[in-house]
């Protein structure tokens, strides 16, 4: 499943889901297309989209690697980004009627297993990242939706854990040679800024999201607290702040319209038989929160 954050204003797409059949591992449900859930609480299949990644042959990814293809959401819920069904290619659509761009250097040839796709909050860039493929990995890229073109391509080793507030940077994770980690702010303007941050920031569980100055990193684990790290001068920017009211796993961070930061809570599982997302605006200067979205998706073959 790939979701949005809250939207803003008319109908907007709230999560992406290619419904599975295979209980706690992934197994698409026969013949069944991805699904968009919809701020006005309907449902609309989406069969333009691939639903099986491919190897670069486009053939069916060998069955270690069997998921689905890459899918995102930006935001605001206005543009949807994924693999064509009919012939490989990676594809920006605007919601749900606008401008289609097809991304010249992407789908066909290059295969899409390991793919993840990842749109900023307003839709203008796109980040491609394959870190998953271990040694076969490529570089990342940063693309304008707008023209297809790509921006800038990352350093290879680097993994991309999302965009800042204003979608202009892209924050990314790298493993160094002694077994610690650091961050850095990739701009599409090729500048940016690493740091090698206390380890606790980037263990795993803890999320993070980049504001829009391209160097202030929000920081949270579970919804026990959240706090800021200033990357360029390598200190904390002020105390932590207890998270109030959200229940349920804390699932990521992210921006929503008018850089407005956003956590997701899950609840439930395969042997509930539902997951509910429950998106909260969160400020971190003082841990506040506020719900603004709720929907439920069970698994299985719709009904």
């Amino acid at each position: 499943m790939t979701v949005a954050l809250a939207g803003r204003g008319g109908v907007w797409v709230r999560a992406a889901d290619l419904p599975n059949c295979g209980g706690d591992y992934f197994m698409p449900c026969k013949g069944q297309p991805w699904r968009l859930y919809l701020s006005n609480g309907k449902k609309v299949k989406f069969p333009d989209a691939a639903r099986y990644a491919t190897r670069a042959d486009g053939s069916p990814a060998k069955a270690e690697e069997d998921s689905p293809a890459p899918f995102a959401v930006s935001g605001d819920g206005r543009s949807l980004a994924y693999v064509r069904a009919r012939d490989g290619r990676v594809v920006v659509r605007a919601w749900p009627r606008g401008r289609r761009t097809v991304l010249p250097a992407l789908g066909r040839a290059t295969g899409t297993a390991f793919m993840t796709l990842d749109l900023s909050a307003d839709g203008r860039h796109l980040s491609v990242d394959y870190s998953g493929a271990g040694r076969k990995r490529r570089p990342g890229l940063l693309v304008d939706t707008a023209t297809g073109a790509t921006v800038r391509t990352l350093p290879k080793g680097d993994r991309l854990l999302g965009f800042s507030a204003d979608g202009d940077e892209v924050l990314a994770e790298r493993a160094l040679s002694d077994n610690t980690t650091s961050l850095i702010a990739h701009a599409a303007d090729g500048s940016e800024v690493a740091a090698q941050p206390p380890q606790e920031l980037v263990v795993t569980g803890v999320r993070l999201a980049l504001e829009a100055d391209g160097r202030t990193v929000v920081t949270a684990k579970d919804f026990t607290g959240v706090r800021r790290y200033d990357l360029a001068g390598q200190r904390w920017t002020g105390p932590a702040r207890r998270i109030v009211a959200p229940r349920g796993e804390l699932a990521g961070l992210g921006w929503g319209p008018g850089g407005r930061l956003e956590a997701v809570a899950m609840k439930g599982s395969d042997e509930d038989g539902y997951f509910t997302t429950v998106v909260y605006s969160l400020d971190p200067a003082t841990g506040r929160t506020k719900k603004l979205d709720q929907w439920t998706i069970r698994p299985g073959v719709p009904r």
